[in-house]
């Protein structure tokens, strides 16, 4: 969904159509662009909008109300954009309890594209998260279009006739079926945006040089040699024809309709061009200029502009900074990049942001044969990213495998939503660098101190999202070939088969070390092989055949493995060295049995141990094994593919829903934000972990140390005391918090702290808790948004570094896999006979928590340290929370 989140946010999103436009809150400075909307509007849409015909002070005076809306709990204004222009507006206003009012307006040339419904779900959203329910509305009874909008947008909707209007009532909730719609209507704009690039019947290379050794002239020689099944037009201000096809001295000059439009002017002259390019009614553009963003200072603004020219006609941009883009469907053949090697065809939907990395990987591919169906270079990625290509490639039948590039993210959150969906259908295959946040933010909790100096947020999201990380160049088409070649295995349990025991040994240990099972075959297995295979050959696992091994033992010996129900995957390594067989003889043999392994539904990967071995793939034209040439590799390959392979396997899983008090929550943060706090009072922030159930131990706020000890006798038994003050962040590292007290030793500690910190808020006498000390806490990552943590907690938290993070939001499952993969778990457990704890009433504390963050971004950072969970359950202890400036 659309998150907008403060003031300052703005987010693009894209229309039915395949245009994009700008979502942001109205601010106080629309009021004069938002007249120039009113006004601009015809007769009826403003009868439909107000039911009778406003006069201009009328709307200015309703206008007026609607820039100053700053209080999202009474009310709450979005403004689309496109370029400077507002095309629309809504806003709900409270009408009542826990209900709003909902109302649009859209620009007339901009009716029709899906924009009412984008921002219905954009307010539905901010309203929910702030106490509101209910939308309703009251709509003139002609007023189809907008009772569609109502219809059309997933929300279950109530509509009630009334005399002259229509009364429609909607929840506000954004349940798993709402965001299941927005989704598919995101993925059919995104592939009506896309469309325009693959498959163009026109294109125009502006600045086509009649040098094929220039950019332009050789993205043009590109698209000529390559076989481009539509029209080609360079655009050359000097020349008459470029590689014998007529030349235009402008896009505008083009007596035909242009597609797409690839520009290769110098920097100065882009934004001209563009502008041309939008009049000449183009809707695709691809930027491979350089000088914009990536330089820094009048780059950025360059780039700005060229990006609100882009959205003022209309237009979707590739870059700029780019190299450009591809597609080898035979039906277009496109290839408008200046690479200097065409791709080979293949299935392989490839983004990279660095133009280099994209020229290595494609020169690799080829070398691998394993063919692109797509290729697009983002550069700097100004609107088009790696984001809406997945979604594009989601749906395109040429494309089984997504690779990826990433030197940064964009909209990660988007990226976590989109990528765990498409995942699940298809592999996505990354090589990322430098996205470890280290040093991103200055944080001063435990949390933010842990989390912001590692890169396990990067593998976190990979990890959730089912998107599997290469570490380099090499793993990436090692584990490319065995996506495309081979079946996914259904288990962790390989066998090994080869003629050379010590290698077979090798990697047995190395599959081990990746997290791979090499059990022992089946008594019956091992009473088949031990009929096939000499008296000296191992039959258990690995399955050393010895060096006498001819073809049909190989042949044999595969398919006999694989009939083994407790195999999962199997490897072949063979040594040609020890061989009295020819490596093609070996081969053949492979590749029958791989055949017979993947009709079965079990992977084979071959090592091959020779002077003139190459890793690639091994093919007969009815199954291909992808080849390597060390144990190693073909163990990681197979350890990352099997944990892909179990993620996809896992079922559907709705994130929780708690029964939680937003409204009061709302008005607790909102108090706050209006008193300029920065780090909620303690007791506040205990009032507010209330209000999502989340338990902690029975307290008092006390101004003195007279009333500290009345506190400390009407919660009876032992107490802790803690100082409260927003200068004190760590309480423990100065003597601000004391613990096991009586009543007097209560008032005496209060005292103390009096004299030691002087003007404190007061201080929070509490009930004491036992159990083992964990910790929940979240961190802002300016990468990916919140990061919810838990481990070991206590004072030590940040020596010990037991933390498992994931970002939010997080299913059950996950929060389960968190707890579990923590180094401390077995003392939740029972370790050396301590009592077990309530492991359940943990996780639900880390989910409970999540739902907070999730709901009030305005939350950057959480501390819940210590966690005590006991038998009886789990207690938030101490807790800091930190609210955006």
């Amino acid at each position: 969904m659309v998150e907008l989140y403060d003031a300052e946010s703005e987010v693009e999103v894209t229309l039915k159509d395949g245009s994009a436009v700008t979502l942001r809150p109205v601010r106080r400075g629309d009021f004069e662009d938002l007249c120039r909307l009113y006004t601009s509007m015809s007769r009826e849409s403003l009868l439909m909008r107000f039911f009778t015909l406003p006069c201009e002070k009328e709307i200015e005076e309703y206008l007026r109300t609607a820039v100053e809306l700053d209080d999202r709990r009474k009310g709450f204004g979005i403004v689309a954009l496109s370029g400077d222009r507002i095309v629309g507006h809504a806003e709900y206003r409270a009408s009542g309890d826990s209900r709003a009012e909902v109302a649009f307006v859209v620009s007339e040339d901009f009716q029709g594209k899906g924009l009412a419904t984008i921002m219905l779900g954009a307010l539905a959203e901010e309203a929910e998260r702030n106490g509101i329910k209910m939308f309703e509305a009251y709509v003139r009874s002609d007023n189809y279009r907008m009772v569609d909008v109502f219809k059309d947008s997933g929300f279950p909707v109530s509509i009630r006739p009334m005399p002259g209007e229509i009364y429609i009532s909607m929840p506000t909730a954004i349940t798993e079926e709402v965001m299941r719609y927005f989704e598919r209507r995101e993925v059919l704009a995104t592939l009506n945006a896309l469309k325009r690039f693959f498959y163009p019947k026109s294109v125009a290379v502006i600045g086509a040089s009649t040098s094929p050794q220039k950019v332009g002239g050789r993205t043009f020689y590109n698209i000529i040699t390559y076989g481009f099944k539509g029209v080609a037009y360079p655009v050359n201000a000097r020349s008459r024809a470029v590689m014998g096809v007529k030349a235009y001295r402008s896009v505008s000059e083009i007596p035909d309709e242009v597609d797409l439009a690839i520009i290769c002017v110098p920097v100065d002259a882009v934004l001209s061009v563009a502008e041309e390019c939008g009049k000449k009614g183009v809707k695709a553009l691809v930027v491979i200029t350089s000088g914009f963003a990536e330089v820094g200072g009048d780059g950025v603004k360059r780039q700005e502009e060229l990006l609100k020219i882009c959205q003022k006609y209309g237009m979707r941009l590739i870059g700029p900074n780019c190299m450009g883009i591809l597609c080898t469907d035979p039906e277009i053949r496109l290839h408008a990049t200046f690479a200097p090697n065409p791709p080979v065809e293949g299935h392989i939907g490839f983004a990279s942001q660095s133009g280099a990395m994209g020229l290595a990987i494609m020169d690799r591919a080829n070398y691998y044969d394993l063919g692109l169906s797509a290729y697009v270079s983002l550069g700097n990625r100004a609107d088009i990213s790696s984001n809406d290509l997945i979604e594009y490639w989601e749906e395109d039948e040429r494309t089984r495998l997504i690779m990826l590039y990433l030197e940064s993210f964009g909209n990660a959150r988007r990226f976590a939503r989109i990528a765990k969906r498409v995942s699940k259908k298809k592999p996505i295959l990354t090589l990322a660098s430098g996205l470890t946040p280290a040093g991103a933010k200055a944080v001063a909790s435990h949390t933010g101190s842990i989390v912001a100096s590692s890169g396990i947020a990067v593998e976190a999201l990979f990890r959730q999202t089912g998107v599997i990380r290469a570490s380099s160049l090499d793993e990436l088409f090692a584990i490319s070939s065995f996506l495309l070649h081979q079946p996914l295995p259904k288990g962790r349990n390989v066998c090994i088969m080869t003629n050379g025991g010590g290698l077979g040994a090798v990697t047995s240990d190395w599959c081990e070390k990746v997290g791979l099972s090499v059990p022992d075959l089946s008594e019956e297995t091992q009473k088949k092989l031990r009929a096939l295979l000499p008296d000296i050959a191992s039959v258990r696992n690995p399955v050393d055949m010895t060096p006498a091994a001819k073809m049909e033992n190989y042949e044999a010996v595969l398919k006999t493995i694989a009939d083994d129900e407790s195999v999962d995957a199997i490897i072949v390594v063979f040594v040609q060295a020890v061989s009295g067989e020819s490596s093609e003889v070996i081969h053949r043999a492979i590749l029958s049995g791989a055949e017979y392994a993947n009709n079965l539904g079990k992977p084979v990967i071959y090592i091959h141990i020779s002077e003139d071995a190459s890793e690639g793939v091994l093919g007969n034209g009815k199954v291909k094994v992808p080849v390597y040439i060390y144990p190693n590799t073909a163990a990681k390959v197979l350890g990352k593919v099997v944990e892909y392979a179990k993620w996809r396997m896992r079922p559907e899983e709705p994130y929780p829903q708690f029964d939680v008090d937003r409204g009061r929550a709302a008005s607790i943060i909102a108090d706050a934000l209006s008193r300029g706090e920065e780090w909620l009072r303690m007791d506040r922030a205990f009032e507010l972990l209330r209000c999502y159930g989340v338990r902690f131990p029975e307290y008092r706020f006390a101004r003195t140390p007279e009333e500290v000890a009345y506190a400390a006798r009407e919660i009876g038994g032992r107490v802790a005391l803690k100082a409260v003050s927003e200068k004190i962040v760590h309480k423990s590292d100065v003597g601000a918090v004391k613990l096991n007290l009586t009543p007097e030793d209560a008032y005496r500690a209060a005292q103390d702290m009096l004299r030691k910190f002087g003007d404190v808020d007061g201080f929070l006498v509490q009930k004491m808790s036992e159990g083992v000390e964990m910790f929940v806490g979240v961190v802002e990552d300016p990468h990916f948004g919140p990061l919810i943590t838990c481990g070991a907690g206590g004072t030590l938290v940040e020596i010990f570094k037991d933390v498992s993070v994931r970002v939010t939001p997080i299913t059950e499952s996950e929060a389960r896999e968190m707890v579990h993969e923590l180094k401390s778990y077995p003392l939740l457990t029972g370790y050396r006979g301590r009592e077990k704890v309530d492991v359940d009433s943990f996780i639900e504390t880390i989910l409970r928590i999540c739902c907070l963050i999730e709901d009030f971004p305005e939350i950057s950072e959480m501390d819940c340290n210590p966690v005590m969970v006991s038998r009886d359950g789990s207690e938030v202890v101490d807790v800091r929370i930190r609210l955006r400036k």
